[in-house]
């Protein structure tokens, strides 16, 4: 079933995969696979990987920029679309490729080489032939989780117990003349 939609939508963790497609009047659009069916949305993939981030406080440039100094500097890096919800997406090719396929690799179940192409088998039961050799697909897909492993290692360290003893006395910090407060007292404060 193909189901159209032109308004605002988020990338979850239920979508498999997103690529880019013309509409009828030949505006470039998102295919996005969720299950085994498709939405066309009114944005491209990129766009629509913008959008979600932006939505949670973030942008794409700076999830690429950061997955760059987590992995170092691949070409087609992955991008972690929700931190929150442990989403992470990898092209295959350029994302500026209208043609580029952006994958979910917690719906990649296998791949296998077919010649020059690889055979992906997603989560729902399908499966598809794309342009890449498998080497350098398995590749990207190892950086994807590589890069979501890492992320969440980070982002769930353990916290440190806290805790506050009240002082006896406090010191009140004060504005100087300048306008600036006088955090140099502190030294001889806590001495």
């Amino acid at each position: 079933m193909i189901i159209i939609i032109n308004h605002f939508y988020l990338v979850d963790g239920n979508v498999i995969l997103m690529t880019g497609e013309y509409d009828k009047y030949g505006k470039l659009c998102a295919r996005v696979m969720i299950g085994s069916e498709t939405l066309l949305v009114d944005r491209t993939p990129v766009q629509l990987l913008d959008d979600t981030l932006k939505y949670i406080g973030f942008e794409l440039k700076g999830a690429i920029k950061g997955a760059k100094d987590i992995i170092g500097n691949k070409y087609f890096c992955p991008v972690i679309v929700n931190p929150y919800k442990d989403i992470c997406f990898f092209p295959i090719k350029s994302p500026k490729k209208e043609d580029c396929i952006w994958f979910n690799p917690d719906h990649i179940v296998k791949t296998k080489a077919r010649g020059y192409k690889t055979v992906v088998e997603l989560s729902n039961g399908l499966s598809m032939i794309v342009d890449v050799k498998l080497h350098s697909f398995n590749n990207k897909m190892q950086t994807a989780i590589q890069l979501k492993q890492i992320s969440n290692d980070r982002g769930n360290h353990p916290k440190p117990i806290t805790f506050f003893l009240v002082p006896e006395k406090r010191k009140l910090l004060s504005k100087a003349a300048t306008g600036k407060y006088n955090f140099g007292s502190l030294a001889e404060y806590n001495g």
